[in-house]
């Protein structure tokens, strides 16, 4: 199971109820395509064959966006889900990189082994796994450690090996069929691979890049159109982290950069731990900002203290009015 994944279903606490005024925000369901266009996440299928950033490119000039930018590189043979944030959501897909990664894979070994050999080897990489980068990467080559956090055998086909892994952002698949190979006692090399889960996004939220394009023109003349639904709020970038519900009127202050104290919050999910980057909702579910966690879920209820120290605030100043 992916982090991202254990963060969603955790339940929620109550510091004190509150109510919302609603003359103030809206909800994120309620805003208009354009609203979505300026602020707004659309998941790709990335298909083979394009790099990362140029498809992230076409996509800004496709969309008349000023900034485009995607969650996670892929190389340009491997395909599969890439969300691409639109102008002021560009900085939100940042929060995805510890949320983890799906992949289905085919690698090819030079040697032939029987399913249960192939699957004993798979499992000694369940954990953490020392890579050093491949010769094509951008980063520096130092080994470093990631971790896988499931590992499938799908099928086995002579020397082909097709498996599923889910892993932390920076782990090479690539690299991994190679160092499969030598546990195994023989060579192995990626034959093909496809991402189709990316923190909660998965294949069932993706849109080629065609139909987005198709359906943006149909907007700009006026013409019925699914835009409203390909293109989703700037909420569904942290829709992986744990949850704080403020206060509206903590809404302001922590706009103009405070940190959030633990008074200015009405309810927050369990689970949440120090230094754990957390997401900062209205009641209404917008997104205020992101920020580490000073402390546990329970201190966050029992005690008045500075609770979420900010990292990066996301809503306008002037939505919610200042009550000091």
């Amino acid at each position: 199971m992916l982090p991202a994944e254990k963060n969603f279903s955790k339940g929620w606490l109550v510091r004190e109820e509150a109510e919302t005024d609603w003359n103030y925000g809206e909800r994120p369901e309620q805003r208009n395509v354009e609203e979505k266009l300026s602020n707004g996440v659309v998941i790709i299928d990335k298909p083979s064959g394009i790099k990362s950033h140029k498809l992230s490119v076409n996509i800004k000039k496709s969309l008349k966006r000023s900034k485009a930018g995607h969650s996670g590189t892929l190389d340009p043979d491997v395909t599969g889900v890439l969300p691409v944030g639109l102008d002021n959501a560009t900085k939100v897909l940042q929060a995805l990189k510890n949320a983890g990664k799906k992949y289905v894979g085919t690698m090819r070994l030079s040697k032939e082994f029987s399913t249960d050999e192939i699957e004993e080897v798979a499992e000694t990489f369940l954990g953490t796994v020392k890579q050093v980068p491949p010769e094509i990467s951008a980063v520096k080559r130092e080994e470093r450690e990631r971790e896988v956090y499931g590992i499938e055998i799908l099928d086995v086909s002579g020397k082909e090996v097709e498996f599923m892994i889910e892993c932390e952002k920076g782990f090479y698949v690539r690299v991994f069929c190679e160092q499969f190979g030598e546990r195994i006692g023989a060579k192995g090399r990626l034959e093909q691979l496809r991402r189709t889960k990316v923190g909660l996004f998965t294949e069932k939220d993706c849109f080629k890049t065609e139909e987005v394009e198709k359906q943006f023109r149909l907007y700009s003349d006026g013409k019925e159109n699914d835009l409203n639904r390909i293109i989703l709020p700037v909420e569904a970038g942290v829709k992986h982290l744990k949850k704080v519900l403020l206060k509206d009127t903590a809404v302001a202050p922590v706009c103009h950069g405070a940190s959030l104290g633990s008074m200015g919050i009405s309810k927050l999910q369990e689970g949440i731990e120090p230094g754990e980057l957390v997401a900062l909702l209205t009641l209404k579910g917008e997104l205020v900002a992101v920020g580490n966690s000073l402390m546990t879920s329970e201190k966050m209820v029992e005690v008045k203290d500075t609770a979420v120290e900010l990292k990066r605030v996301f809503m306008d100043k002037d939505v919610y009015p200042k009550k000091w």
